[in-house]
């Protein structure tokens, strides 16, 4: 009968009614909207570190290579035994893991009449098409068994004018400090997607970079991807389908990367390795940076959006009792305890915020269908390519913010029902 009663009592000024619903509705479909655009960004982020950036989900390679490495190429390579003992006892840890040796390098790359700095990659054709999940198929797969190959990034095929079929000219210093050169054959073109190696970046069969750097078998790190997933795909790279993928396969969270991280760790250092695993959370430096804005933006924008609509909650309600009064002493003098009186007004509130949270969740998901429907695309700091404005559903954070939404909106009305029920009833019922 109570909930009749607050249900009738709620549309006696109706139109209050619906402006404070309005207001819980579109403050929770801008949460949930932008909860859901944040989730699509992290897990395109998280893509495009595991996938694009060819960290894998780990990274392992000898302590001290990040800061000496370069000093002392020779002494931070992972030799063909650390290669062999390593993956033994990864496949002991993790049967299921697909492993990627790799090998860095750099130098200058010429056309026979001009010349640039490059910064390469050498990884096995093969394992480089698994590693790059859904960005594989951004240019044709480097042939097996050839090692005088290239993909060059676009930005540095453009510097020295060189397409696929052309030869270009290698020149590096190997792990002993000599002077080598190579003639590769340009295989394709890719771009990269970043601003930053898009000028820069080389791929080589692993093979031709052991040769170039003449260190035979060996690696300066192993990527490490929890499961093997080969993606077949001959859209453009930047088709619809390509990249609702990306924005859709998520990779595994910081609680699972660290806890295999450590579980390595002390199987390497039992079996009398000194390997260091760092998370892909951790080799991504990008990904850190920009989910650090988001989820500092989400926050603040979370507290606005939530102090607006409380604060309209709460005046809406404060008007209700307020003009209430009479009613409230009538209701006493009926018999009706202050704790009753409280709990009507509360379950008006209740009645309230669940029509907001509905209305606001179904136009939450209509926005959402709408905008990933229209193909928005937009090209953001740092990235050469056009990417679409993606709403994903962050289901916690949108049950979240309907709880924080009840809380508050309860607190908002039980302080001024209580201070009104507990009116003695002689000032109620003369309260003009």
């Amino acid at each position: 009968m109570n909930w009749i009663l607050a249900w009738r009592n709620l549309w006696r000024n109706w139109r209050r009614s619906i402006v404070m619903v309005a207001s819980i509705a579109v403050g929770f479909m801008a949460l949930g909207l932008f909860a859901g655009y944040t989730k699509s960004i992290y897990v395109g982020l998280g893509n495009v570190a595991v996938h694009g950036e060819l960290t894998g989900h780990l990274m392992i390679n000898k302590r001290g290579w990040l800061t000496q490495g370069r000093l002392e190429p020779a002494r931070y390579m992972l030799t063909p035994d650390d290669l062999a003992r390593a993956e033994r006892i990864i496949r002991t840890e993790l049967p299921q893991a697909y492993l990627v040796p790799r090998m860095g390098s750099f130098g200058l790359l010429s056309n026979g009449k001009s010349s640039t700095i490059f910064v390469g990659e050498g990884v096995d054709p093969d394992d480089l098409q698994v590693l790059q999940g859904p960005f594989n198929g951004g240019a044709r797969p480097l042939p097996s068994g050839q090692g005088a190959v290239t993909i060059l990034a676009e930005g540095l095929g453009q510097i020295l004018n060189l397409k696929r079929g052309d030869y270009g000219t290698m020149l590096v210093s190997t792990l002993h400090g000599q002077v080598n050169a190579m003639d590769v054959d340009v295989h394709d073109t890719l771009n990269s997607g970043n601003v930053a190696t898009n000028d820069k970046l080389l791929l080589l069969p692993l093979s031709g970079t052991r040769t170039l750097l003449d260190a035979p078998g060996m690696a300066d790190r192993l990527t490490v991807l929890f499961t093997k997933e080969l993606v077949q795909d001959n859209s453009p790279l930047q088709s619809s389908t390509r990249m609702q993928r990306i924005y859709v396969k998520e990779n595994p969270g910081e609680a699972a990367t660290a806890g295999m991280r450590d579980r390595l760790t002390a199987a390497f250092r039992a079996n009398g390795l000194d390997l260091e695993v760092r998370t892909w959370q951790e080799v991504s430096a990008f990904y850190r940076q920009i989910k650090g804005i988001y989820d500092i933006t989400y926050v603040l924008m979370l507290a606005v959006v939530l102090a607006v609509v409380i604060l309209s909650v709460a005046n809406s309600m404060s008007m209700a009792v307020i003009e209430r009064t009479r009613e409230i002493g009538t209701l006493r003098a009926l018999g009706m305890t202050p704790a009753a009186v409280v709990k009507l007004f509360m379950k008006e509130s209740a009645i309230m915020v669940v029509l907001g949270i509905g209305s606001g969740l179904a136009l939450m998901l209509a926005a959402r269908y709408g905008v990933n429907l229209a193909d928005i695309r937009y090209v953001p700091p740092a990235n050469t390519l056009a990417i679409p404005l993606h709403v994903g559903l962050d289901v916690l954070n949108t049950v979240l913010v309907a709880i924080f939404l009840c809380l508050l909106s309860s607190l908002a009305t039980w302080l001024p029902a209580l201070r009104a029920a507990r009116q003695p009833i002689p000032n109620s019922l003369g309260h003009v």
